[in-house]
């Protein structure tokens, strides 16, 4: 009797036990659905993204110059002639009959950045959501700013690009937080549709945006200085904001370029990588 009675008594408490857990079944199974859902939903977002990013990243190889090689130290005079920019110029030339707004190709030797550069000054934020051949693009295409004067050039000319996580466009740019990294990635080529230009990185800061803080540094707001006090102003403000001393100086009239993207530690945060032209003149 006692082994029946306790062997009754074992089944109850596991028939017991089994009754709540299936008692908490369709609470589980809703949570289980809904986790799933959201994996689902947030995978196939990340794989789009991607996808997305490396169907951009194709179209924009597509119009890549012809490779001469991630080195500067062969850089032209851009004289025209057998030079390797004589050749990359005519791609350029070509790119321009399938899209009269580039105005450039940007090279940051040793990084991913190598991408056309558009303008359209009625509208400076064009390609900000759009692609070579103006298609709608959530990594779209790199640009200059409207108050830029790409031929002449001002005294600074601005490319903005976004700062995308699969590291293309200025997405690399976030390296630059880095000494070490600046050094090794200091040199840029710019080429207009008319000549190179080699710049060298002597500046990197990051700056708040749309604040309404008279101590905001408006940059962006920058073109032709009217005098070398000016152009001081300038240069000292970005020193003040930057995140190491490179070791290098800029001298009034240097020309400046500066690549401008977002930064995310603190609100409508700007990453800027300001170099200054460097070669003229030499062959």
């Amino acid at each position: 009797m006692n082994r029946e009675s306790n062997g009754n008594a074992g089944r109850s408490a596991r028939e017991g036990r089994g009754g709540r857990r299936r008692g908490r079944g369709p609470l589980t199974i809703v949570l289980i659905v809904i986790c799933a859902g959201v994996f689902a939903v947030s995978a196939y977002m990340l794989i789009d993204y991607y996808w997305k990013g490396h169907e951009a990243e194709a179209a924009f190889e597509e119009l890549r110059p012809p490779d001469d090689g991630d080195d500067d130290t062969g850089a032209s005079d851009g004289t025209g002639g057998d030079s390797k920019y004589a050749k990359r110029q005519a791609h350029y030339l070509k790119l321009q009959g399938k899209n009269s707004d580039i105005v450039g190709w940007l090279r940051v030797f040793g990084t991913d950045v190598n991408y056309p550069v558009m303008q359209t000054p009625s509208d400076q934020d064009y390609y900000l959501h759009r692609d070579f051949k103006k298609n709608q693009s959530a990594f779209g295409t790199l640009y200059a700013s409207a108050n830029s004067d790409i031929a002449k050039p001002s005294d600074v000319t601005i490319i903005y690009g976004h700062m995308m996580k699969n590291g293309s466009m200025f997405g690399g740019l976030k390296e630059y937080t880095s000494l070490s990294y600046m050094k090794k990635h200091r040199r840029i080529r710019f080429d207009t549709l008319s000549e190179e230009r080699l710049y060298e990185v002597f500046c990197v800061f990051t700056e708040s945006v749309n604040t309404g803080k008279p101590s905001e540094f408006k940059y962006y707001q920058a073109s032709d200085f009217a005098d070398e006090a000016e152009w001081g102003e300038f240069i000292s403000k970005a020193k003040t904001l930057q995140l190491y001393d490179t070791g290098v100086s800029a001298a009034y009239g240097d020309e400046l370029l500066a690549l401008s993207t977002c930064e995310y530690s603190h609100a409508d945060g700007r990453l800027v990588v300001l170099a200054k032209r460097v070669g003229q003149g030499e062959s």
